[in-house]
């Protein structure tokens, strides 16, 4: 469940593409050589294989550390920095386990799958809203495995629509698309075009779900609300597009548990009125709830 910036940065859905921004780990080689282990080496191996590299990434990468440190000072302003400094670390290694399980999900079974996310808290707040026939705008933020979350959801039969801007390197976006086709999940790319638009709006007429990362990319256009006791800008475009088709916004998460996953769904947000700002006060408020329960799972590595 996603809508990209996937690994690296965000999108402002429906309103035009951000500026890319990439974690070293998000380049081609990584989903290469991620695809070909996963193949053949247990998870267990791959995890500490991922733990070294997630490691040597986090020292050598100074930008995306000192950005996620700066992130991480102003989310939990009363950790120490020895704290701070360890989190950061532990993030790295999730980040880099995720690309791990990223690799191998084309190539699990069924079975796999569900022992891999066995549950799904409130998960029947998706599907009152999905029976309703209006589609669903999931949202979610950069923390967990929202990859997982579209391959889930679109296992259990619900139409899956991932909403996403380019990359920045066209390998990168073959391989992820590539990778959606396989799953039948159907993705939109938000390149400035208003077709873009048009085919989001469809896929919600025809009651499917549109999944989107909503938690950077709000730009000077954005709806403002509250996040960690700062003043910051949300993406416009869901709650333009809840108004219009009458979808209800549900976030939900995918974060690790132990050497699992679970999911956790929040309840429905209608937006019946003409102001955007009480939803996306909810929106962030979510998210803060997640952050603050999985935090090493938050994968901030953008300049706020």
């Amino acid at each position: 469940m996603e809508i990209e910036k996937e690994n690296s940065g965000g999108t402002s859905a429906a309103s035009g593409p951000a500026r890319p921004y990439r974690h070293g780990l998000a380049r081609p080689s990584s989903y290469k050589i991620g695809y070909s282990l996963g193949k053949w080496l247990p998870r267990g191996v791959l995890f500490v294989l991922a733990d070294l590299l997630a490691d040597a990434t986090h020292w050598t990468n100074a930008e995306p550390a000192r950005n996620l440190r700066a992130n991480l000072r102003s989310a939990f302003p009363r950790w120490g920095e020895r704290e701070i400094q360890d989190l950061s670390r532990r993030i790295f290694r999730n980040f880099a386990r995720n690309l791990v399980d990223y690799g191998r999900f084309h190539t699990i079974t069924d079975e796999a799958l569900d022992r891999l996310l066995p549950s799904v808290q409130h998960f029947s707040l998706l599907e009152e809203s999905i029976a309703k026939g209006r589609g669903v705008i999931l949202v979610t933020g950069h923390i967990g495995n929202w990859e997982l979350g579209a391959l889930f959801f679109g296992r259990l039969g619900f139409k899956i629509n991932v909403v996403t801007i380019p990359e920045g390197k066209e390998r990168i976006d073959s391989i992820r698309g590539a990778y959606r086709m396989r799953q039948d999940i159907r993705t939109i790319v938000v390149d400035g075009s208003p077709f873009s638009s048009l085919e989001i709006v469809a896929a919600l007429r025809r009651g499917e779900i549109v999944a989107m990362l909503v938690d950077r990319g709000g730009g000077t256009d954005g709806v403002p609300a509250e996040f960690f006791g700062a003043d910051r800008r949300f993406p416009r475009g869901p709650f333009v597009l809840s108004r219009a088709t009458g979808a209800p916004i549900v976030p939900a998460y995918i974060v690790q548990d132990g050497n699992k996953y679970r999911g956790v769904v929040d309840p429905p947000i209608v937006m019946d009125a003409p102001e955007d700002e009480p939803g996306a006060r909810r929106v962030s408020e979510s998210l803060e709830r997640m952050i603050r329960s999985c935090p090493d799972q938050w994968y901030n590595f953008t300049a706020s």
